[in-house]
């Protein structure tokens, strides 16, 4: 199962542009890949389906449907005319998702709607030819909920077949839980879980709650919330009861044990790139991840960094205000103070990193990892390192990450002691 977008009114608004915007630190390898010019390869735009329905948002199961969909045609190869051989060696299809609006430069525009049907899920799907207008299909599927990979199968055929194409991998099975109301919460959750924001990680986690305890016997949905659990950790909460009940159960110290997507998996190299002083290839990683996931609120703020500090201040300011959109203010505004003092506001940055100060103190205990890192790399950019030293103090004892710090370009004003020493417990 696979759940990658969200949509509606439920999640931090992110502006329609942002699964289209050009990246601004350096050429994107997506962008080029997925030129229609001189490889031939044809490209298919897919638009985040709608989850309707009465009186009830439905946008969990428009999301695993639409990702499940896009695996699918992901797989899909051109069959050469006259070919009496297999697809294998035919290129494959070059699938570009958007959040919002429509895909710009790619062949066919992939569309639809998901809607509840008591226990049937149902769906409308469009495909047009970019180019002219012209409606290729549409069409109409249902099944069951506990088969919809199944249906997005059919959907990824039906596609397929009427591009000349063929999807090379095997056909999935329906889901593995029994129940449709487990199944069902396990997507809840998914959906959620794939998001930065913490109010979302921890809904996320509540929904996988519920599913263990419809069915303690159900390891997809133990795996799950154990995944959205370290997830929580390691980005950071804003101090809720179920992050302090994970703290206490001393799961911070396996954040790095996680199983990670994609788009955290590319963040985390391009952290590692950065503080190894190669910006450039941090900044390729960066774009990437974003591509992948347009709401990948750690790409925004690491790329934030590399842009301030190449002096792309305005483009560094529209990474930090994606970031507090994203749903993490506290990291958003670190990166405007980062970027106003690049820019020669002193005063201004000044004034809101007081503002932040201000915010912090007011949370007792620890301080996650992320929120004291940004915390202390705008104080170091304003040459407040005592303070920044104090910030970086109230990171957990117990986080692995802590001996980043040592290395980070952005905290070596600081004294060693100062990236390095672990509080007290």
């Amino acid at each position: 199962m696979v759940v990658g977008w969200r949509v509606n009114g439920s999640v931090p608004h992110v502006p329609p542009s942002l699964a289209q915007t050009a990246p601004m630190c350096g050429p994107s390898a997506t962008d080029a890949r997925a030129s229609t010019g001189s490889d031939g390869i044809m490209t298919v735009g897919i638009s985040i389906f709608a989850g309707r329905r009465r009186g009830a948002d439905d946008a969990h199961l428009a999301a695993a449907l639409t990702s499940e969909l896009a695996r699918q045609l992901l797989s899909a190869r051109r069959v050469s005319q006259g070919s009496t051989r297999g697809v294998q060696n035919n290129p494959l299809l070059v699938v570009k998702a958007a959040e919002g609006g429509s895909v710009s430069d790619v062949d066919l525009s992939l569309t639809g709607s998901v809607f509840r049907d008591d226990s049937l899920v149902r769906t409308s799907v469009r495909v047009i030819r970019t180019r002219d207008g012209v409606v290729l299909w549409t069409g109409a599927r249902s099944r069951p909920l506990l088969e919809l990979p199944i249906l997005a199968r059919v959907i990824g055929q039906e596609f397929a077949s009427r591009i000349g194409a063929r999807l090379s991998t095997p056909a999935p099975m329906g889901a593995t839980e029994r129940s449709p109301d487990v199944y069902e919460l396990m997507l809840r959750g998914a959906y959620y879980a794939s998001g930065y924001a913490p109010e979302d990680l921890v809904r996320a986690i509540g929904y996988f709650d519920e599913a263990v305890a419809r069915d303690p016997r159900s390891t997809g949905a133990r795996s799950q919330r154990e995944t959205a659990q370290l997830r929580l950790l390691a980005w950071g909460g804003d101090g809720s009861p179920s992050e302090a009940h994970l703290l206490a159960r001393g799961l911070l110290r396996r954040v790095s044990e996680r199983d990670r997507d994609e788009s955290e998996r590319l963040v985390e190299e391009a952290d590692e790139e950065t503080r190894g002083g190669q910006a450039a290839h941090a900044c390729e990683l960066l774009n990437a991840a974003i591509e992948n996931d347009a709401r990948s609120t750690p790409a925004y703020a690491l790329r934030s960094l590399v842009r301030s500090r190449r002096g792309d201040v305005r483009d560094a300011f529209t990474d930090a205000e994606t970031v507090t959109q994203l749903g993490r203010p506290v990291w958003g505004n670190a990166l405007r103070v980062v970027a106003l003092r690049r820019a020669g506001d002193a005063t201004t940055a000044k004034r809101l990193m007081d503002q932040l100060l201000a915010q912090t103190r007011q949370r007792r205990g620890t301080l996650a990892f992320w929120d004291a890192r940004f915390l202390a790399t705008g104080l170091s950019e304003l040459g407040d390192y005592t303070t920044a030293q104090a910030v970086l103090h109230r990171i957990d004892v117990r986080d692995p990450r802590i001996a980043w710090l040592e290395s980070d370009p952005a905290l070596q004003r600081l004294a060693p002691t100062a990236r390095s020493t672990r509080p007290a417990r």
